[in-house]
């Protein structure tokens, strides 16, 4: 946000549930990209870049479908047109979730991933566990593999190569089916590119935001 922010309008949304923003009965990918809509409304951006990791590059998919006079480009982040969410996942979350979360934050922040579970479940609530098993249940719904095709706008995808959380494979399976678009592979661990490799990030998202000329 920092970087980006010195030479563009950068924002950064919580969702609904999610950060500083207030739950809101019946999370959805139509209630999050509507959430994103409203923000753009709100800031008086008619047109727009996205950027989402994970989770959020599916958001985002969702987002230029609804919006697509809007939305001008998409960067999408360690994601995939199926997320690999699984019945399994949830279950486990169900049963212990303290073992589920230890073990999902150690495998999504490679370097410091104990660091981040010990601090997250000092703060983690009951409706945040709530909010994460609803997100998971909404994920394993995603498929937005027959729309990739409609996607016309300049796409960047970023990966980690040796990602465990959504494997680099499927990744580039949307990337493919994606006319438009570009991929970027950093040879790193982790689930999060932007946190592993954060001056290799903000370089190729600078540079292609750049390459645009939208201005």
């Amino acid at each position: 946000m920092k970087f980006l922010g010195e030479s563009h309008k950068a924002i950064a949304i919580d969702l609904p549930g999610h950060g500083r923003s207030p739950y809101i009965e019946g999370q959805s990918f139509d209630l999050y990209s509507h959430s994103i809509g409203m923000v753009a409304e709100k800031e008086n951006l008619n047109e727009y870049i996205l950027i989402g990791h994970s989770m959020g590059g599916a958001v985002c998919i969702k987002n230029y479908l609804q919006y697509k006079n809007r939305v001008k480009a998409l960067i999408l982040v360690s994601t995939s047109s199926i997320l690999p969410v699984t019945e399994n996942m949830i279950s486990a979350s169900e049963k212990d979730f303290h073992a589920f979360y230890i073990k999902l934050l150690t495998t999504i922040f490679y370097k410091k991933g104990g660091i981040f579970a010990v601090a997250a479940q000092k703060t983690l609530s009951d409706n945040d566990k709530t909010i994460i098993r609803r997100d998971m249940h909404i994920c394993t719904e995603v498929n937005y593999d027959n729309f990739l095709k409609e996607i016309s706008i300049p796409v960047l995808v970023i990966a980690n190569r040796y990602d465990e959380m959504v494997p680099l494979s499927i990744t580039e399976h949307m990337q493919k089916k994606i006319n438009n678009s570009r991929m970027v592979i950093f040879d790193d661990k982790g689930h999060v590119p932007f946190f592993e490799n954060s001056d290799g990030f903000n370089k190729v998202v600078y540079e292609f935001i750049e390459s645009l000329q939208l201005r």
